[in-house]
C-alpha cells in the first residue's frame, strides 16, 4: 500500500508533527526533488511499505522549498542535515535516523507502532 505522505511545508505542521510524536512514532522524510538518488529511496520505501504493519504518520520535507523546515528539524532535533534522510521521532525525540543507502524498510520498521 502506498505510504500517506503528509507534507511538512510550514512552522505549523512542524508543531504538528512534534505534537504526533508525543503519541506515536513518526517517520519525517527529507527529500530532494532534484536528486535521482532521493527518488529512488523514495519509491523503494513506497513499494515496500505495508500499512498495517507500519501505523506511524509519515511526513516528508522538500528540502529545496522547504529548506527553513528542514534546518529547523535539524536544530531542533541535532540531526545533521542529508538528502535523502529519514528520522524517526518518539516523544519528542530522535530513536533512529540514516541517510541515503541506509534508508530501508527493514531498518524503519524495528520502530513501528
Amino acid at each position: 500500500m502506498k505510504m500517506n505522505w503528509i507534507k511538512l511545508d510550514s512552522p505549523e505542521m512542524l508543531q504538528e508533527m512534534k505534537a504526533a510524536s508525543e503519541n506515536e512514532k513518526v517517520l519525517v522524510l527529507k527529500f530532494s526533488p532534484k536528486c535521482a538518488i532521493n527518488y529512488v529511496v523514495r519509491n523503494l520505501l513506497e513499494r515496500e511499505w505495508a500499512e498495517g504493519e507500519m501505523s506511524m504518520k509519515t511526513y516528508i520535507v522538500d528540502v529545496i522549498s522547504g529548506k527553513g523546515i528542514s534546518a529547523q528539524i535539524e536544530k531542533d532535533y541535532g540531526v545533521d542535515h542529508e538528502s535523502p534522510q529519514a528520522i524517526v521521532i518518539d516523544k519528542g525525540k530522535v530513536v533512529f535516523h540514516a541517510s541515503h543507502g541506509k534508508v530501508i524498510y527493514s531498518e524503519l520498521r524495528k520502530f513501528a507502532n
